[in-house]
């Protein structure tokens, strides 16, 4: 096992804080989790544009300096809720050895206090259907009838909650 993870996963994720990082922060964990096959700077490139917008935030959660869980969030309304200023997230990704302890509700939790603080009503993704569970566990409702997105080939579906529907 690599020196830089854990041996095993905490009982809960009570020593894991959540911090506002620059991109360069979350990128290694989202790139070995989310884009596992895909040349770095491939995708760091395909996604530059959004991750360094001004209005982009990127948080990472960290047991001690390790960074074991990543999203980035930003301003961007949906068609599937007219009228309603909505924040999207993508690149939520959480360390195998973290999976389960909290951390992705932790993660979560920032995301709706940036919603808040800019005044969104509704929160956003396109969440891998491998994490539906999760979403719906936490007040989120699916959308539609899915695709595959074109960059990982995987099954998606849109993911949609009010901001004050989300329990985190």
């Amino acid at each position: 096992m690599p020196a830089d993870r854990p041996e095993a996963p905490p009982q809960s994720a009570r020593d894991v804080t959540v911090r506002d990082v620059p991109v360069d922060v979350v990128l290694p964990l989202w790139h070995r989790i989310l884009r596992e096959g895909v040349p770095f700077e491939v995708a760091q490139a395909r996604h530059a544009t959004i991750d360094t917008h001004p209005g982009t935030r990127h948080f990472a959660a960290f047991d001690g300096d390790t960074v074991v869980g990543v999203v980035t969030t930003f301003p961007e309304d949906t068609p599937l809720a007219p009228g309603r200023r909505g924040e999207h997230f993508r690149g939520m990704a959480v360390d195998d050895a973290y999976r389960g302890a909290g951390v992705g509700k932790l993660l979560m939790r920032a995301v709706v206090d940036a919603a808040r603080n800019r005044g969104a009503e509704v929160l956003w993704a396109n969440g891998r259907d491998t994490a539906l569970g999760f979403y719906e566990r936490i007040g989120f409702r699916v959308d539609g009838d899915g695709f595959v997105d074109d960059e990982m080939h995987l099954e998606h579906h849109v993911v949609l909650a009010g901001v004050d529907e989300v329990t985190v």
